[in-house]
Parts: C-alpha cells; sequence; structure tokens
C-alpha cells in the first residue's frame, strides 16, 4: 500500500510538472500556423497588387507558351517556332508541362498564365517560412519570408510566364522535406528527393541542388534512400543529357563560350573561368543581390549587399561546424554554378534561389551576436535589420503597383502591348497580320521570332546577325523563309536587315507597312532579284510592292496590339 500510494504522487507530480511543457508546445504549434496563414495573406496581397497583365517583350515567355503549345498539340518537344522544327533541348519541360495543362483548360489570355508563375511565388514564400521556422523559429523565420515576399526581384519576376518562381518553390520544398526528414521520417526523403528532380526540369539550374541531394544522402549514409534517389532521379536526368547533347545549343555547350550571344567571340579556359568567377562576385554582392532586395542601385545599395553576404556567410560557416545539412551543401554549390556563368547571363533572375538562404544564415548570425546579451536586444537587432531591408523594398513595391495600375488602365483600353509604345505595336501588328494573310507554309525571319510565332503561328528564326546581303538571303534559304521583318524594336532590324536592303535593294520587295508612320515593313524576298532599285539620288533606296503571292496587301487582321488573347491559340478553339 506505501509503494503503491508512493508511486500515485509522484506519477501526478510529473504529470504536472509536464503541463507547462505542453502549453507551451501548444502554444507554439498556434504560432507557427497563424503566421504561416498571415504570411500566405501577406504573400498573396503583394503578389495581386503587383500584378501586371502586360505581356512580357522577352523570348523566354514566348518560348515556353511556343512549347507548351507543341506538348498540347503534337504531344512532342519541338521547337515550333522555328522553321526548322527541331526538338527542344534548353529549357526541361515541367513548366511547359503546366502551361499546357492552362491551354487544355481553356485558358487563352496573357494574364490567365501568369497566374501560375503568381500562385508559385506565393507557395515560395510559404516554403521559405516552412523551411526557415526549423532552423530559427516561427518569429525570424516570418520575417525571413516577409522579406522574401517583399524583395524586388522576387515581386518583378511572379508577373510573368517564366518558370523561376516555380523552380524556387520546389528548390525551398525539397530543402525543407529533407531537412525535415532528419528526424527520422523517411516519407519527407522521398518527397524531398521527388521537389528536387521537379526543380531540375523545371530550370536546369536546379542540377546543385541534385547534387547536394546526392551528397547529403551519402554523408547521412541512407543508402537504400541513395539508391531511390539514383533511380528516380538518375533515370530521367540521364535520358534529358543524352537528348541535349544529341543536339546544338544545350546550355552546357554555351557555359563554355566566352559570350553564348557571340561565338564569334571564342571559348574560356580556367583564366577565363577564374576571371568570370571574380567579375560576377563583384556583380552579385554589388548590385544583382542587393538591387533585386530593394530595388535600384548606387553606393548605399552596394553596402547593403556586402552586409547581407558577410552576416549570411557567417551564418553558414557556423551553422557548417555543427552539422552538413541540405542547405550547408547547397549555397555553395548552387552561388559556385552562377559565378561561374557567362557575365552576360548574370543578373538576379539566377539569385532568386538564394535569397531566403542568404536572410535566414544572416538571421541566424544576428542571433547568435546578440544572444548574449539578452532577448530584448536580440529582437531589437532583427527588427532593426527587417526594417532596413523591408523599408525600402514597400518603397519599390508600391511603384511597380503603381506602375502596374497604370499600364492595366491603359491596357483595357488599348490593348496588351499598349503599355510599350508604338514600335512594339507595330510588331505585333505585323505578326498578327501575316497569320491571316500570309500563305500556308510561310517562314519569316524577324527579331523576336517566338514572339512573332505567338504571335501570329507562323514559324520565325532570327535573321543573321550581318549587313552582307548574301548572308541574310542564306539565312532566309537555310529555312525556306520568304520574308523578313524590318522593324523599330531595336537598332538591330535596321543595322543588318537594314544594310542588305541598301545593299541589294532587287532582292527585296515590300509585302505591307505597319505603324502609323509605316516605318515597320514586312519584305518578301525575291529570288529573281526583281524587288527594288538604288534611289537616282543616293538617298535611299525605292522598293516596289510584292506579287500578290506573297500575300493579300490589303487583307486585315482579326488580331492586332489592342487584343488581349493569344492569337497562336485561336485554333485550339472549336
Amino acid at each position: 500500500m506505501t509503494e503503491r500510494g508512493g508511486d500515485g504522487p509522484t506519477s501526478a507530480g510529473a504529470a504536472l510538472a509536464a503541463d507547462p511543457d505542453e502549453k507551451r508546445e501548444g502554444k507554439l504549434v498556434r504560432t507557427r500556423w497563424i503566421l504561416a496563414l498571415l504570411l500566405t495573406l501577406l504573400s498573396t496581397g503583394i503578389v495581386v497588387g503587383a500584378f501586371n497583365p502586360a505581356p512580357h517583350t522577352g523570348g523566354d515567355n514566348a518560348g515556353y507558351l511556343a512549347l507548351a503549345y507543341s506538348l498540347l498539340t503534337t504531344g512532342n518537344y519541338t521547337e515550333v517556332f522555328d522553321p526548322a522544327g527541331l526538338p527542344h533541348t534548353k529549357y526541361p519541360p515541367v513548366f511547359p508541362l503546366l502551361l499546357a495543362g492552362l491551354m487544355a483548360g481553356g485558358v487563352r489570355s496573357w494574364a490567365g498564365f501568369k497566374a501560375l508563375a503568381a500562385v508559385a511565388t506565393v507557395l515560395t514564400s510559404l516554403a521559405s517560412y516552412l523551411w526557415a521556422e526549423r532552423r530559427i523559429g516561427p518569429v525570424w523565420a516570418f520575417g525571413v519570408s516577409v522579406l522574401v515576399s517583399l524583395s524586388s526581384a522576387v515581386v518583378y519576376y511572379s508577373h510573368w510566364i517564366l518558370s523561376d518562381p516555380l523552380f524556387v518553390a520546389f528548390t525551398l520544398a525539397s530543402l525543407w522535406a529533407l531537412e525535415r526528414s532528419d528526424a527520422g521520417a523517411s516519407r519527407w526523403t522521398v518527397v524531398g528527393i521527388v521537389a528536387a528532380g521537379l526543380a531540375y526540369f523545371t530550370r536546369s539550374a536546379g542540377l546543385p541542388l541534385l547534387v547536394a541531394v546526392g551528397g547529403w544522402l551519402l554523408l547521412r549514409r541512407r543508402w537504400k534512400a541513395s539508391g531511390v534517389a539514383a533511380v528516380v532521379l538518375g533515370v530521367p536526368l540521364t535520358l534529358w543529357l543524352v537528348r541535349s547533347r544529341a543536339a546544338a545549343g544545350d546550355y552546357m555547350s554555351e557555359f563554355w563560350l566566352v559570350n553564348p550571344y557571340d561565338p564569334a567571340a571564342g571559348t574560356v579556359g580556367v583564366g577565363g573561368l577564374m576571371e568570370r568567377l571574380l567579375a560576377n562576385g563583384e556583380g552579385y554582392v554589388g548590385a544583382h543581390l542587393p538591387s533585386g532586395i530593394v530595388g535600384g542601385g548606387g553606393f548605399a545599395v552596394t553596402v547593403l549587399g556586402v552586409a547581407v553576404v558577410a552576416l549570411a556567410l557567417t551564418g553558414w560557416v557556423r551553422a557548417a561546424r555543427k552539422s552538413i545539412g541540405m542547405t550547408e551543401l547547397f549555397l555553395p554549390l548552387y552561388a559556385g554554378l552562377i559565378l561561374l556563368w557567362p557575365e552576360v547571363w548574370s543578373g538576379d533572375r539566377f539569385a532568386l534561389p538564394l535569397y531566403p538562404v542568404l536572410f535566414m544564415y544572416a538571421a541566424s548570425t544576428l542571433r547568435g551576436l546578440t544572444r548574449r546579451m539578452g532577448p530584448r536586444v536580440v529582437s531589437l537587432a532583427g527588427a532593426c535589420a527587417f526594417l532596413v531591408l523591408a523599408l525600402p523594398a514597400l518603397g519599390s513595391w508600391v511603384r511597380v503597383v503603381q506602375e502596374a495600375q497604370a499600364c492595366g488602365a491603359r491596357i483595357r483600353t488599348a490593348g496588351s502591348f499598349s503599355c510599350y509604345g508604338p514600335r512594339v505595336e507595330a510588331f505585333v501588328d505585323a505578326a498578327g497580320w501575316a497569320a491571316d494573310n500570309l500563305p500556308d507554309g510561310s517562314a519569316v525571319l524577324s527579331r523576336k521570332p517566338r514572339l512573332f510565332f505567338v504571335l501570329s503561328g507562323v514559324p520565325s528564326r532570327t535573321f543573321p546577325f550581318s549587313g552582307e546581303p548574301e548572308v541574310q538571303l542564306a539565312g532566309a534559304k537555310a529555312v525556306g523563309a520568304s520574308y523578313v521583318l524590318l522593324d523599330e524594336w531595336d537598332a538591330l532590324a535596321g543595322r543588318y536587315v537594314g544594310a542588305a536592303v541598301q545593299a541589294r535593294p532587287e532582292a527585296f520587295c515590300v509585302v505591307r507597312t505597319f505603324g502609323a508612320a509605316g516605318r515597320t515593313l514586312l519584305l518578301g524576298i525575291t529570288p529573281d532579284r526583281q524587288g527594288g532599285v538604288g534611289d537616282r539620288e543616293g538617298a535611299g533606296v525605292l522598293l516596289n510592292p510584292c506579287p500578290a503571292s506573297y500575300g493579300d496587301r490589303d487583307g486585315t487582321s482579326r488580331y492586332s496590339s489592342a487584343s488581349t488573347t493569344i492569337p497562336m491559340l485561336a485554333g485550339l478553339d472549336p
């Protein structure tokens, strides 16, 4: 009885002693989820406020749409925008597959496809919180994730048809799942491996993440999981690499070029790579990274970049001394990759996966430096650092919101491309006219071939960057193009196509002019050299109208720069 009675009070006492701990744990769990919900709502508001419905004029946006269109209509991953129709080997297929799903679901507008990047950006903010919370606690992780959401580069890429937000979301999901699996839950290991694979097949820049996954599994001696990863990741990776090597233009071949946009500049050796490393290091620390956080530039922004990187590297060293985790492997591998890229590729776009990682390590450094001074000093230091970054980033976001609202209002009255001015609108009108008036099987040389295809459905390739008429004519003949667009998008068409027309006017004729001033010309290439003649006064050339076989000069178009839908997709509707 005495023994039994003695056990009773002891057990009850232990239970009472455990209650405060259980309450604290329950409060912590509630705090985690409340902050996660607040962050999701905040990130959604930031993305929606900055959403710009205008199409991006870069080739990548149109390229992704064209690849998605190819997957949906042909079942093949081919460059339908190019007259040669070759298999595509540069951009991995995950993002185009998702776009193809939206097309199949009836999405036809630019804004509809932009929603994919917007949703991915919100998921990136949430994933950054879930990942960072395991390392620095919910409050500090919330601050890190708010900074990620407000960062100028993150906001900018949230409203374009680009794979970057999705790539960052998969990357952070992989880091979070694999670090969570350290607790012994094997299912999270599988989730992390799959997320890493999706990240790589969203952007080839995910290769360092795959290497980090393999290294992390080996360090943890997870032999079974290593075998699973070798199959789940290794097989599709090998097939993709074999496909890429079988065609020209893969990233690895371009990596060794001094300038991928000017192959004639040659390749680099070991010395050239070291020069790249130093130049890119200066560019990222002094410009790309800090500008991508707060927007703008200048000396103060450079100082900010140096401070953030210094704090982050200190945090990484402290963490690596304790244990080599997934993030400790990923950071140097990914940073090393982008520092060795050709300099012309460098920019805040490649830095996107680094923002949450740098913020987290910088936060951990501040906590470590001020912990001995008490919790109030820790909180004050964190709040000050947060405000130093958040306030200018917030100001940048406000300016973006104002620009988006102004552009949106203009688009509602004048069409999707109205925010870019008459030169771009003339290009768009030319492509739209070509869709309805050029003969079937036509191909056009142009400044923006992927965008021209998305706006017209007519295959296109960039004109040769040479003013020699024979080079221009040979480039057209190589792809069966009977047309070249002499536009005012920038100076390139005038420099190269214009020079060829000046030197050999008899090889070109005018199909139609576009724009208020008629200075954007769709030219026909005449194989019989019966196009134009030199101006007698030597001031220019006189080009004849093309024969009727080149297209209906007086024909109208169902699409123009005032439209908000994508012409390439018109054939998908019954």
